[in-house]
Order: C-alpha cells, then sequence, then structure tokens
C-alpha cells in the first residue's frame, strides 16, 4: 500500500511537471516573432511570374518610392513577421513545367526572401495508373529563406496571394502583347 501511494503521488508530479513545461514553452513561442528584416532593411521587392522558362517574362517590380506599393511590402513583411511558423515543409508540390508565382524581397544586406503559395502533392488514380497533381493548402505560404523552406500560417498573406498578388499578374498579362 505504501509503495502505491507513493507511485501513484510520483506519476502525478510527474504529470504537473510536464504540464507547466508545456505551458511555459507555449507561452514562451506564443510570444515570439519571427525574424524578418525591417522595412528600411528593403532594397526592392518584385513578383517572379512562374510558369514555364521564358526570356521575355520579366518580374513585376515594385515601386519603393510609390507610398501605396511601399505599403504593401510593409505589410507583407509584417505577416510574416507574425505568422505561425509550421516548420518544414513535408513536400511542396512544383510542376515540371516551372515554378509558381512567387514574391521576392531583397535587402541591403543580399539576402532575399521568397514567398510563394504553399501546395501540397496529391496522386489520384486514374484509368491507367495514376496522376499527380497539387493542392493549394490553407492559410499557409511556404517561404525560402537564410537558406531555408519553410511554412508559416498567415491567412492574410495567403489571401493577398491568392487575391491581390494574381490580380498584378493577370493585369500586367493584359498589358502584353
Amino acid at each position: 500500500m505504501k509503495y502505491k501511494l507513493g507511485s501513484i503521488l510520483f506519476v502525478i508530479f510527474l504529470a504537473i511537471s510536464l504540464g507547466v513545461a508545456a505551458y511555459q514553452d507555449g507561452q514562451k513561442n506564443k510570444g515570439r516573432n519571427n525574424e524578418f528584416p525591417a522595412m528600411e532593411d528593403v532594397v526592392s521587392a518584385a513578383i517572379h511570374i512562374g510558369g514555364p522558362p521564358d526570356p521575355n517574362r520579366q518580374p513585376i517590380q515594385m515601386d519603393l518610392n510609390s507610398f501605396m506599393q511601399k505599403l504593401t511590402v510593409a505589410k507583407i513583411i509584417y505577416w510574416l513577421s507574425h505568422a505561425e511558423d509550421m516548420g518544414p515543409p513535408l513536400s511542396q508540390f512544383v510542376t515540371k513545367g516551372g515554378g509558381p508565382d512567387e514574391f521576392v524581397i531583397k535587402t541591403n544586406d543580399g539576402k532575399s526572401i521568397g514567398i510563394f503559395d504553399a501546395v501540397d502533392p496529391i496522386s489520384v488514380v486514374v484509368s491507367n495508373g495514376w496522376m499527380f497533381t497539387g493542392v493549394s493548402v490553407s492559410d499557409q505560404v511556404t517561404v525560402t529563406y537564410d537558406n531555408r523552406i519553410l511554412r508559416f500560417k498567415s491567412p492574410d498573406l495567403k489571401r493577398w496571394i491568392e487575391t491581390d498578388m494574381r490580380q498584378m499578374i493577370e493585369d500586367r498579362a493584359k498589358k502584353q502583347p
């Protein structure tokens, strides 16, 4: 009986200790912002249009002297800095026909941040085998930065990529012959 009571108390103590440690770790990560450069460190920003390689396809440069475009870049940095780090992607679907549309920010220290839609591969059974395609991951973007590829949960940034960035690319396509 004496050992049974001691064992029960030990298990309760262990459970409480693990619970407190998990809570403290959660609080520490909750307040942590991701470390991305400040707006004043940005020297350029552009949308690189995806698809098969094409020497005539030029990036859409953001004019950092334009208040509205500079504000857009500042919002993107803010969204990244406050996004939930989901860790490295388990996989990222990229077609053999070229890469995805990507928003690229370059800083005065030579670093580059690439942001694009998070897409996971899926396979579908078809009559003569398998077909592979991709599906967009809800509220997540994929970011390349400091030689790392990470997924971030940022509904605002995801919405910007799917609507505003897409609209800018379509507007560019309408202007070109």
